[in-house]
């Protein structure tokens, strides 16, 4: 076993190949490995689902993406990896039988990541999840155990001046009306996701209130969650765009309100002020950091949040506009 107090890695692959709201949840630990180690070559391997969250992320020298659902390419792009000879190759979720198995197979003399029992023995060195972990805490034990400390627990996602210009340029804001997002998704998503006509019902009252416009934003495949709502020129379909310009989008309003989502990090990691609905494991593990957010939690100790009442989250949204007020 390799001494980390003497280990200088100069190649490092770092390894998450799964969805946006980890990958946000990993930017931190991203930065911590930049600052211990300044001068070594730190690359990532992300998936196509994620992979959109950190090209133009600072810290890391080469963005390649894996891809998972073309099965036949998996033999070049182990193959190419080994050639590259990294003296450092970390899953930072270790739980993937395909991230775990590509790990071992490129041969660095130290491969790390967290722990899952059916993984474990492809590593040399694991952290394990400790209860009261946010995804986040897990990801900068496992860095510090690698030799890149760090107590930052905010995401990384920069934007430019010219997405933050053209969305205020596309979406103006009106002086006379707040402005809150909601995000409805993910339809496949029936447990951690707020029922869609409790979210109409919301839209309906915050429209009623007479200075107030909503924005409803839904992901692919999100169609059919969009009956309830009633449009107008105050209840609105946001278009889509890329993740960039919807982080853009979401520093113009006042409030964005969704349940457990990749979009919920998105507006963490931008710093816009939210409502999040949120079962006891989302909580734990998932939920937005910064004191400026309000959560709503259903009790439940998994992810559900069906019980959550559309008072109890108007009052929360109420309660947030007034603090925007003040």
């Amino acid at each position: 076993m390799i001494n980390i107090k003497e280990f200088t890695p100069k190649k490092i692959l770092l390894l998450r190949m799964d969805r946006i709201g980890d990958m946000f949840c990993t930017t931190p630990a991203l930065r911590a490995f930049r600052q211990a180690y300044p001068d070594a070559r730190i690359d990532l391997m992300a998936s196509p689902g994620n992979r959109a969250v950190v090209e133009d992320n600072p810290h890391i020298d080469t963005l390649m993406t894996f891809p998972l659902k073309s099965y036949w390419l998996w033999p070049y792009h182990f193959l190419r990896l080994k050639l590259r000879r990294y003296d450092l190759v970390v899953a930072l979720n270790a739980a993937s039988t395909t991230t775990s198995r590509l790990a071992r197979f490129l041969g660095a003399p130290l491969v790390a990541g967290t722990w899952a029992r059916k993984t474990e023995d492809y590593y040399d060195l694991t952290v394990r999840q400790q209860p009261g972990d946010h995804t986040i805490d897990l990801q900068l034990r496992l860095a510090a155990a690698l030799g890149a400390p760090s107590t930052d627990r905010s995401m990384d996602f920069p934007l430019s001046p010219e997405v933050l210009a053209r969305a205020g340029e596309r979406y103006p804001r009106r002086e006379d009306r707040k402005r809150v997002a909601v995000f409805i998704g993910n339809a496949k998503k029936v447990d951690t996701r707020w029922p869609e006509e409790r979210f109409a019902e919301l839209a309906r009252r915050l429209v009623s209130r007479g200075d107030t416009e909503v924005y409803i934003v839904a992901g692919p495949g999100d169609e059919g969650l969009l009956g309830g709502f009633t449009w107008s020129g105050d209840c609105l379909l946001y278009p889509g765009g890329s993740l960039a310009e919807l982080g853009a989008f979401l520093t113009t309003c006042d409030l964005f309100v969704t349940s457990s989502s990749g979009p919920m990090l998105l507006a963490a990691a931008v710093d816009a002020p939210m409502v999040a609905i949120l079962a006891d494991y989302t909580y734990e593990c998932w939920r937005p950091l910064d004191a400026m957010h309000r959560i709503v939690q259903s009790g439940q100790e998994g992810v559900q949040v069906g019980n959550v009442t559309v008072d109890a989250v108007a009052d929360a949204v109420e309660e947030m506009l007034g603090k925007r007020s003040g």
